[in-house]
C-alpha cells in the first residue's frame, strides 16, 4: 500500500520531468519546486495511511492478546470511522469470547452443587504436585439421609459440609468433590501426620454437631489419608480410597493413615 502511494504521489514529478526533457527546455528551478511539493505530499500522504491504519494495529493486537486469553487494551478511535467501527467490533468480540471460556472453564472444572472443583478440575489443577499428601473424606450413612429425608436435605448438608472443609483447611490446600458424598483434599508439601492432623480438627467439629440431620443426629465423616511418596496422584488416590474403606470397614466416623491404616482418634 505504502510502495503504491509512493510510485502514484511521483507520478506528477516524473512526468513534469519527463515533459521538459523531451521539449529540451529544463528548468531547474521549476523542477526544485515540484521535486519539493512531491515529497512534502508523500510526507503527508504516508502519515495520514499511517495514522488511517492504526485501528487495524489495535485490532491486530486484540486478536493476538484474544489468543493469549487476555484482556486486550484497547485505544479510543473516532466515533463514525469505518475502521472504529472494526475495532469496536473485534473489542466486543474479545470480551465475549473471554466470558465464553471462563463460563465454559468453570463449568467443566467447577461442581454446580458446592462451588468445589469437580474431579476433572481437581485432577487439572494438581498436576504440578510432586510431593504431599491427599486424602478421600466420606460423609457416613449419607444414603440414608437422602433416603429419609430427601435430596434437598441432602444437598444442603453437602453444601455446607464443602463450605466447611473449604474453610477447615489451609488456603494452599486443594478441596474438590469427587463424587457422590465423596470429597478429596490434597495438601502439598505436608506430611501424613500434618494432614491427618488437619483433618482430625475437621471430624471433631463434626462429630459435636456441626452439621446436625433434620432428627438431630449429627453428620459424620470418614477418610483415608496417604503421602503422595513419589506416586502419580491418581494411584496416590486410589490407595486413600483403600485407606477409606478400612475407615468404614471399621466403624466410620474415624481416619486412617497411611499404607498400614493407622487409625487417627
Amino acid at each position: 500500500m505504502f510502495t503504491i502511494c509512493f510510485v502514484g504521489t511521483h507520478i506528477p514529478l516524473l512526468s513534469f520531468a519527463g515533459w521538459q526533457y523531451l521539449s529540451g527546455r529544463v528548468d531547474l528551478a521549476g523542477l526544485s519546486v515540484v521535486l519539493a511539493a512531491t515529497l512534502v505530499g508523500t510526507g503527508f500522504t504516508l502519515f495520514c495511511i499511517d495514522a488511517l491504519m492504526a485501528p487495524i494495529r489495535f485490532a491486530t493486537r486484540a486478536v493476538a492478546a484474544l489468543e493469549q486469553e487476555q484482556t486486550a487494551a484497547l485505544e479510543s478511535v473516532q466515533d463514525g470511522d469505518v475502521l472504529a467501527d472494526l475495532l469496536a467490533g473485534v473489542g466486543r468480540a474479545t470480551e465475549a469470547t473471554q466470558v465464553r471460556i471462563a463460563t465454559l472453564d468453570n463449568a467443566a472444572h467447577r461442581d454446580p452443587l458446592t462451588g468445589l472443583l469437580n474431579r476433572r478440575g481437581f485432577m487439572a489443577r494438581s498436576e504440578d504436585v510432586a510431593d504431599g499428601t491427599v486424602a478421600l473424606i466420606d460423609l457416613d450413612h449419607f444414603k440414608s439421609v437422602n433416603d429419609e429425608f430427601g435430596h434437598d436435605v441432602g444437598d444442603d448438608i453437602l453444601k455446607d459440609f464443602a463450605a466447611f472443609l473449604a474453610r477447615g483447611v489451609r488456603r494452599a490446600d486443594r478441596v474438590a468433590r469427587w463424587g457422590g458424598e465423596e470429597f478429596v483434599v490434597l495438601f502439598p508439601d505436608t506430611s501424613e501426620d500434618e494432614a491427618a492432623g488437619i483433618l482430625r480438627r475437621v471430624a471433631r467439629r463434626m462429630d459435636a454437631g456441626l452439621i446436625d440431620r433434620p432428627d438431630g443426629k449429627p453428620v459424620t465423616c470418614s477418610g483415608g489419608v496417604v503421602a503422595l511418596d513419589g506416586d502419580t496422584l491418581a494411584r496416590a488416590i486410589t490407595r486413600a480410597d483403600t485407606a477409606l474403606y478400612a475407615a468404614k470397614a471399621g466403624g466410620r466416623n474415624q481416619l486412617r493413615v497411611g499404607a498400614e491404616h493407622m487409625r487417627v482418634d
